[in-house]
């Protein structure tokens, strides 16, 4: 078997702990989470991980679309969420961000990704909800 052969774990926590992956993140990040399932726009969720950016802990979401094209949902708590969508592209990757509640999100896939911003909004409907 080959380093490319080989598939790397993509995640801390797999799919199958969605309970735990919610409990974990929303009490680690300080915001409420409930997974977004992004099936009905060709996404499965792969699973989640811990980060850490400007010295607060971020969840990120790990999802996969059918080509293999890994999307990874980002959220940090927030006291002013972000108004409204926002969408750059930097270095490759398309980002579309936003706030809700008490968390900015933000959604990263490849640059130039079309459908980027239709599943920002989708993921945004969900953590709403």
């Amino acid at each position: 078997m080959t380093a490319a052969d080989r598939q790397e774990p993509l995640v801390e926590v797999p799919a199958e702990e969605a309970p735990h992956i919610e409990t974990w993140l929303s009490a680690s990040v300080g915001a409420e989470l409930d997974i977004p399932d992004l099936g009905a726009q060709g996404l499965t969720f792969e699973g989640a991980r811990l980060l850490v950016a400007a010295g607060k802990p971020v969840g990120q979401l790990m999802y996969r679309d059918a080509a293999g094209t890994v999307f990874a949902l980002c959220f940090i708590q927030s006291d002013a969420p972000q108004e409204g969508f926002l969408r750059s592209d930097i270095e490759g990757f398309g980002l579309v961000s936003w706030g809700a509640a008490t968390a900015n999100y933000v959604l990263v896939g490849p640059s130039g990704a079309e459908e980027l911003e239709a599943l920002a909004e989708a993921a945004a409907t969900a953590v709403d909800a």
